[in-house]
């Protein structure tokens, strides 16, 4: 498909058993703009398990020819988690982003498109910073370039976002993002897997993994964040089961508990449920009271 002269962007999405090898006819391209090497889709989590098989001994020496000619048009790389989770200074992976950043520095500085500030285009290469191998200032989407916080008429706008569940940067105009309840870090809406039963906010599949500021059913698999006034979730202590009220009264009802600590939390659900009974019933009476009155008055006319 003469790949060096017509592939702008490469995602190599679910891709996990490749070894990198394969990217040898990318070698030396001036077309292309993005590659993403992560073996994820757009909004998935990048931690893949088994770990994959892509070296870089076999894909930095491709990328490297890319990046050493003059007009590489090279602007996004996106690497496999595994490659950043553990930085060294002494890694061929980080000799590779420190002659990315170069050749970054070497083209035309980047401004934002908001506020028209210069702004660095590279990786970030600080083996200590937790965005380690992600790029700066860059939209995974459309490419465009934007301060994280540009400051326009005294007033602070975020023009781009780090979605800390996939790992990757957006602009506003290519993806909206929302901030998890619980851990109040940004993700994109379409990353979130779970919101909370009682309030429907959403909450980040981190947190709900963690047990972080929410809870989740054993049975039904509902989340509940820790906010809402009745979270509709309690653990019981004695038994050690953690669900939802609902479920847990199912349990009752159907004779699948009988844990004294069990029946003690589902108590107002009980005594709501008798009252609502009896109010159903009372109301049912009156209706029945009211329909005989009908009947007689219909009786005396005729």
């Amino acid at each position: 498909i003469d790949a060096v002269n017509k592939v702008k962007r490469l995602k190599l999405t679910n891709c996990t058993k490749i070894s990198g090898a394969g990217l040898e006819p990318l070698r030396g391209s001036l077309i292309i703009e993005q590659i993403d090497l992560s073996l994820v889709g757009e909004h998935q989590r990048p931690n893949i398990s088994p770990e994959p098989q892509i070296s870089w001994s076999h894909v930095l020496p491709i990328l490297d020819s890319i990046i050493e000619r003059e007009g590489c048009s090279l602007m996004h790389l996106q690497f496999p988690s595994v490659w950043c989770e553990e930085p060294s200074a002494e890694s061929e992976f980080h000799a590779f982003i420190l002659r990315y950043n170069q050749m970054r520095r070497n083209l035309e500085e980047i401004s934002c498109l908001e506020c028209n500030q210069n702004r660095p285009g590279g990786i970030h290469d600080v083996e200590s910073n937790p965005d380690y191998g992600t790029h700066l200032h860059t939209c995974y989407g459309c490419m465009k370039h934007y301060c994280y916080r540009c400051i326009i008429n005294g007033e602070r706008r975020s023009m781009i976002s780090d979605c800390h569940t996939c790992d990757r940067d957006y602009c506003i105009d290519c993806t909206k993002m929302h901030t998890c309840l619980s851990c109040n870090g940004r993700n994109c809406n379409d990353c979130y897997e779970y919101e909370c039963h009682n309030c429907n906010d959403l909450i980040c599949s981190e947190c709900v993994e963690k047990g972080d500021g929410c809870y989740q059913c054993e049975d039904c698999d509902k989340v509940f964040c820790d906010q809402c006034e009745e979270t509709g979730m309690s653990h019981c202590l004695v038994c050690n089961d953690r669900c939802c009220d609902d479920c847990r009264l199912q349990k009752f009802r159907q004779r699948e508990r009988d844990c004294a600590e069990c029946i003690r939390l589902i108590a107002p659900l009980l005594v709501g449920e008798s009252l609502a009974r009896k109010q159903l019933h009372e109301e049912n009476e009156q209706l029945k009271v009211k329909n005989e009155e009908l009947m007689r008055e219909l009786k005396s006319r005729n």
